[in-house]
């Protein structure tokens, strides 16, 4: 096989893990009251489902990078491949949710793997000179399946049952094994792993979402959780600041250009996520839309996506990543203001050009913004720093999923959509805003 045939297998067995990691992250979602049936569970129970899967996402990130870092990138993005793709044809066997459940963590931490040291593998495979390049494919990769999850979702569920779903991510997970011998071999680093922060982390994540999964149904309990888990965070973080090889990438944050593109992070995903978890009850409630129809329409926000990323790679060469960040997030704000004020009487237009506006402002958002927060971290630490990218993508989606439930549940469905709209446009705003702080020499050379 010659060099570039190698290389591209090796881009392809990244981009495939990720496309297998976000898309069974926010497909499985439409199918839960399906699982709910089959299984004889309660619906609320089955959005355990989803718990378990981004509790260990989140709690294996950092983890994993640090392992990832002290042991090699390529054995345990393998290693991670390997996880995912046998717990997800677990998930798709299971006859039991107990052992449904087992199998999501389990997917949960193979995931962890993919996202924390993909980005560090690409950095790896291609020139210097083309990262920004790869951070596109992979933000375009990221972006296309998160928006089209849902379209896929009902496709897969379409065909009869709900194990399809899981179907999907071993698929997706066989082509990324499959090219994953072209991945550049990594020596083992010098980082000795502290395995006491790296588990005491992953209890405290798992604390704080089991405390959030249960505020609900046990609020006493859930709060006595939440104070543990808080107090345990700050005792780590004491304890990881006297070490000489810290496990928390806390000195990353030392770089005011990587602290600001995780925060601009946050605040664009919390918008693009309260907007996507939306528009399915917007689009029928204003337009009279299917489900069909609903998915149809949202299809122009991953299109805009694919069509515009490829276009900001190009523009970093002559423009500058921040400047690109603030008009990025500004145009998904305007969007997110033509959805808010685009009433039933204006027609499906109106809603698709705020949707293709959204997709276009946040496709011009995320490049720039990843490959000023992989530039601004060493090279040794570029799995840290994929990991703090996929906390911070996450944690953005959190957010917004939250702002979601609290609209829905204090205001009638008719008016939240046009609230939530609103509400995601600040938070783009403040992304804009955010990154508008940049533009030092640095950056612009960058």
């Amino acid at each position: 096989m010659s060099a570039t045939s190698r290389r591209r297998a090796a881009i392809a067995s990244v981009l495939f893990a990720m496309a297998a990691a976000v898309l069974d992250a926010s497909s499985v979602n439409i199918a839960l009251p399906s699982i709910a049936s089959v299984l004889h569970v309660d619906p609320s129970a089955a959005a355990w489902l989803v718990i378990a899967y981004q509790g260990a996402l989140v709690a294996g990130l950092l983890p994993l990078a640090a392992v990832g870092e002290r042991f090699g990138y390529r054995p345990i993005f393998a290693a991670g491949i390997g996880l995912f793709g046998l717990c997800a044809a677990g998930s798709a066997l299971s006859h039991g949710f107990v052992m449904l459940v087992a199998f999501r963590i389990g997917q949960g931490i193979g995931a962890a793997a993919i996202m924390a040291l993909g980005v560090a593998l690409l950095r790896q495979i291609v020139a210097e000179a083309e990262f920004g390049k790869a951070i596109g494919w992979n933000a375009m990769t990221v972006a296309l399946t998160s928006a089209a999850a849902p379209a896929i979702g009902a496709m897969l569920l379409g065909l009869g049952s709900w194990r399809f779903l899981f179907a999907g991510s071993v698929a997706l997970a066989g082509l990324a094994s499959a090219t994953a011998f072209a991945l550049p071999p990594t020596t083992a680093g010098r980082r000795p792993v502290d395995g006491f922060s790296p588990f005491s982390y992953a209890v405290i994540v798992a604390a704080l979402v089991a405390a959030a999964g249960f505020a609900r149904a046990l609020p006493v309990s859930s709060a006595l959780i939440l104070l543990a888990a808080l107090v345990g965070m700050i005792l780590l973080v004491r304890r990881d600041r006297t070490r000489v090889l810290p496990f928390l990438p806390l000195l990353l944050f030392r770089s005011a250009s990587f602290t600001r593109s995780v925060l601009a992070s946050v605040a664009c995903f919390a918008a693009l996520s309260l907007a996507l978890l939306m528009l399915p009850f917007a689009l029928p409630d204003r337009l009279g839309l299917s489900v069909h129809g609903t998915a149809m329409i949202m299809t122009a926000w991953p299109i805009a996506v694919l069509v515009t990323t490829p276009v900001t790679a190009r523009l970093l060469d002559h423009v500058a990543a921040a400047r690109l960040c603030v008009s990025g997030a500004f145009a998904l704000a305007c969007g997110l203001v033509v959805l808010a004020m685009a009433a039933s009487d204006r027609g499906v237009g109106a809603h698709i050009f705020g949707i293709i506006l959204c997709g276009a402002g946040f496709g011009l958002f995320q490049t720039p913004n990843n490959r000023t927060m992989f530039l601004s971290a060493p090279v040794d630490r570029a799995a840290s720093a994929g990991g703090v990218q996929g906390t911070a993508r996450l944690s953005g989606q959190v957010t917004g999923a939250l702002i979601a439930s609290i609209i829905l549940a204090i205001l009638p469905a008719s008016d939240a959509s046009d609230f939530s709209f609103g509400v995601a446009a600040l938070v783009a705003i403040s992304s804009a805003a955010i990154s508008s702080t940049a533009g030092s020499n640095r950056e612009r050379a960058a």
